[in-house]
């Protein structure tokens, strides 16, 4: 099969994991553990490019791609977030070869808890899952951004600052990241859990200070979803904290995945 992207050629994609799992450079012999992130609504994998070259070689980073954007260009969206969580799990049960941490931002944390209980579910746990800029499951009410007319809807992804004013106000940019946006705005607004079990990994909840779109409680009961430690980073910034420093991020990160190998950051350590 053969994706087309934005102005570059064609991808060939030969298995589901090249498909859904991107990545920016070849994992290292000596990798212990998995980290796949989940972009936001209307997020693209190459988002998470910069924390490949933030961390220690010792992490696989992978990024999920959704469909309807860079190397998925041509595929349909999917507009149903458990469909979606179906399918992000079924590409990743082939590379549980490494223990497996899962990073999801804003809608991506809402994903990547029904991803890891389905993961779970079939004898996978997590060995850790870190969730960012989005109250737990349950706690929300249903959203109406996605029914907004163009001009509100932009102006809420503006307030929000996921996406450089320079891509909303140029017509064939924005063309290329409305429909993603409006589809996964639809998905996360319209999610309800089917049901909250309780996983076994531990959950680091991440927010920023200024953040509005949650509040601290709201983000202190992804607490209740797990029976193992849980913690809460609050951290400088809105909605988008971990786009602003973020090596200072990760190695507050680090520390809270507890891998069996002391993995520093250091240029030594570093592709």
């Amino acid at each position: 099969m053969t994706y087309p992207m934005a102005g570059r050629p064609a991808v060939r994609v030969t298995s589901p994991q090249e498909l859904w799992l991107r990545s920016f450079r070849p994992a290292a012999a000596s990798a212990a553990v998995r980290l796949v992130c989940l972009p936001h609504a209307g997020g693209w994998a190459s988002f998470f490019r910069p924390w490949t070259d933030l961390l220690p070689t010792a992490y696989d980073h992978r990024v999920v791609q959704y469909p309807g954007r860079e190397s998925r260009m041509a595929d349909p969206y999917v507009t149903e977030l458990h469909e979606l969580a179906d399918q992000v799990a079924e590409a990743l049960l082939p590379v549980r070869d490494l223990p497996l941490v899962l990073f999801g931002h804003s809608m991506g944390a809402s994903l990547a808890y029904e991803v890891a209980r389905r993961l779970e579910g079939r004898g996978h746990p997590l060995h850790h899952l870190v969730v960012s800029s989005h109250g737990a499951p349950g706690t929300r009410e249903p959203g109406t951004v996605h029914t907004l007319d163009d001009a509100a809807f932009l102006d809420r992804i503006r307030e929000l600052g996921g996406i450089d004013d320079a891509v909303l106000d140029h017509p064939e940019l924005l063309e290329l990241v409305l429909g993603p946006l409006r589809s996964d705005y639809r998905l996360i607004e319209t999610y309800r859990p089917r049901e909250l079990p309780v996983l076994s990994c531990p959950i680091t909840a991440v927010r920023g200070d200024r953040e509005t779109g949650h509040t601290p409680d709201q983000a202190r009961a992804w607490g209740e979803l797990t029976d193992g430690d849980f913690a809460l980073i609050t951290r400088p910034g809105g909605h988008f904290h971990l786009k602003d420093r973020p090596a200072e991020l990760i190695a507050e990160l680090l520390p809270r995945l507890a891998l069996p190998t002391d993995l520093e950051i250091s240029d030594d350590t570093r592709a």
